[in-house]
């Protein structure tokens, strides 16, 4: 079980008096409600802090972890919500980029702030912002005699750490690469607009069509990993399957965090093992050596059998199908959108390794 908890945080010198909450001053320019919360509601500390924001002309910070799985911080100004972080996908970040002049950064700071926050190690994480802000977030009331454990200052060191572990995954250095090694106007569907309610699919099969607003023709084509060959209706209308809205390789445990485990179907060194996934990706499927994909917004993790992330990949568009070391995507309304879009594109890329 991880840490689960929740502090809140001032900026400033002073703090109110007659709040009816206690503070105490650990870091330069913060104080710190040392009030334990451990046995209140869950909503009690944001409650909390919004009623102490209403009592001091000073931004409050509200912070919590769950589990050392998730976080999320609010600032408060005047008892209203001004800034929100939350790793919560369902919950809408507010204004992330007024923090730095809000706690006294003069210029900058907002491209490390938002690198930092998408870090998927939460501890590390949280130790990177308490260097960003210069204040303890892991208060513990239990341990209060020693001042010392909370003190933080401004610093950089961790953040430079990992900038350069995140190099080792996404540059030229990074041991797996996504090349662009085709692209195409228009879109893909799975089947023609209005037919079998889109149940059906053939694995690795498409129409494709609308590269042209005067053209509204769909032509079958097969993806052969390379690229787009042309097929012929009569094969893509024989030998379909039912279309699995569930991947029978991958057994989702839905919630906060998200975690997978891996059926028989995955490959042997796969099999049984639980992993709790980044925040916003989700398991697509492994490559021709067993590496993990797995797909976020505009973006493929790469993953070894110990599950660990050894590659962060960009990539335009969403994953429309993978064939060994080959993923195509596309842009656009693709599969549901039956008309010209001047946007649209499909792009097929090849995953190569630092060894090829």
């Amino acid at each position: 079980m991880g840490t689960s908890l929740s502090s809140i945080h001032i900026f400033g010198d002073s703090a109110p008096i007659d709040c009816g909450f206690s503070f105490r001053s650990f870091s330069l320019n913060w104080q710190t409600c040392i009030d334990d919360f451990s046995e209140n509601a869950h909503d009690y500390p944001y409650k909390a802090a919004k009623f102490i924001s209403n009592h001091i002309d000073a931004p409050v910070l509200h912070f919590g972890v769950f589990d050392s799985e998730m976080i999320w911080f609010e600032f408060f100004l005047n008892g209203k919500v001004i800034s929100r972080y939350s790793d919560d996908e369902f919950v809408a970040n507010k204004k992330l980029f007024d923090i730095p002049s809000l706690i006294g950064y003069n210029n900058g700071q907002k491209k490390r702030l938002s690198s930092l926050l998408s870090c998927s190690d939460i501890d590390f994480k949280i130790a990177m912002l308490e260097e960003y802000l210069g204040v303890c977030l892991l208060y513990l009331p239990a341990i209060s005699d020693n001042p010392e454990m909370f003190r933080r200052n401004r610093s950089d060191a961790l953040y430079c750490k990992y900038q350069s572990e995140e190099k080792a995954l996404t540059g030229k250095a990074a041991p797996i690469q996504l090349s662009l090694i085709a692209e195409y106007p228009g879109k893909l569907f799975w089947d023609f607009f209005g037919r079998n309610h889109l149940q059906s699919i053939k694995p690795h099969y498409f129409l494709y069509g609308y590269v042209q607003e005067d053209l509204h023709d769909l032509t079958p084509v097969r993806f052969t990993g390379k690229s787009l060959e042309t097929s012929d209706l009569s094969t893509f209308s024989q030998n379909r399957i039912q279309r699995a809205h569930d991947d029978p390789r991958f057994k989702m445990h839905y919630g906060t965090p998200c975690k997978v485990t891996f059926s028989d179907e995955c490959p042997p060194a796969y099999r049984g093992k639980t992993m709790t996934l980044p925040s916003g990706f989700y398991p697509e499927s492994f490559t021709k050596n067993n590496e993990l994909l797995l797909q976020g917004n505009h973006r493929i993790y790469v993953a070894d059998s110990t599950m660990k992330i050894i590659a962060k990949l960009s990539i335009k568009g969403d994953i429309a199908d993978i064939m060994d070391d080959y993923v195509l995507t596309t842009t656009g309304d693709s599969f549901c959108g039956y008309c010209f879009e001047p946007k649209a594109k499909i792009y097929v890329y090849e995953i190569v390794r630092a060894s090829n």
